[in-house]
């Protein structure tokens, strides 16, 4: 090769020598980027157990995997038995206000009906009169007593069984 020959690729050269570096430079910032990240994840794992190898840290990390699984299902179990006993609470409320005697008025005798989700509980009348007060109660089981029950008292349960919570006023 003459020396006319080597110095009409020296700018071509040159250029590919420069988009070489420059891509090294990419990669090479992309690589800090990724060991920036990976050297906070171990920062952050070499808190459960400071200064141990990265296997014995793999090992208390599925440690505690298994340990939240664990907690996890017995959870799972709390809440079963937590949504199961809240049904056979009381917590279907229907009142019914009226006037028992034509002699009494103001609304002043009602029924009561405390329910659970299933419609069992009981229903609590009182007849409040001029001179004297009686109050009965009958157990209720899916929304009916072995008792005969008055309208009142059905209305009570019917507007206990609609409500979501909370007392519902008639």
């Amino acid at each position: 090769m003459s020396g006319e020959n080597w110095q009409q690729w020296l700018p071509m050269a040159l250029l590919v020598a420069t988009a070489v570096i420059i891509g090294f430079l990419i990669w090479l910032i992309i690589l800090s980027v990724k060991l920036h990240q990976l050297r906070r994840l171990l920062n952050l794992v070499e808190g459960l157990a400071p200064g141990q190898p990265l296997d014995h840290l793999l090992e208390v990390l599925m440690e505690k995997v298994k340990e939240n699984r664990a907690l996890l299902e017995d959870l799972e179990g709390r809440h079963g038995r937590l949504v199961k006993e809240l049904s056979r609470c009381l917590r279907r409320v229907g009142l019914v206000r009226f006037d028992a005697f034509t002699d009494v008025a103001g609304e002043q005798s009602f029924a009561v009906a405390l329910l659970d989700n299933n419609g069992d509980g009981v229903v609590i009348t009182s007849l409040a009169g001029r001179s004297e007060s009686r109050c009965y109660a009958k157990p209720v089981t899916g929304q009916t007593s072995p008792y005969r029950l008055t309208e009142e008292e059905r209305e009570a349960i019917k507007k206990a069984m609609e409500a979501e919570r909370g007392v519902q006023v008639g």
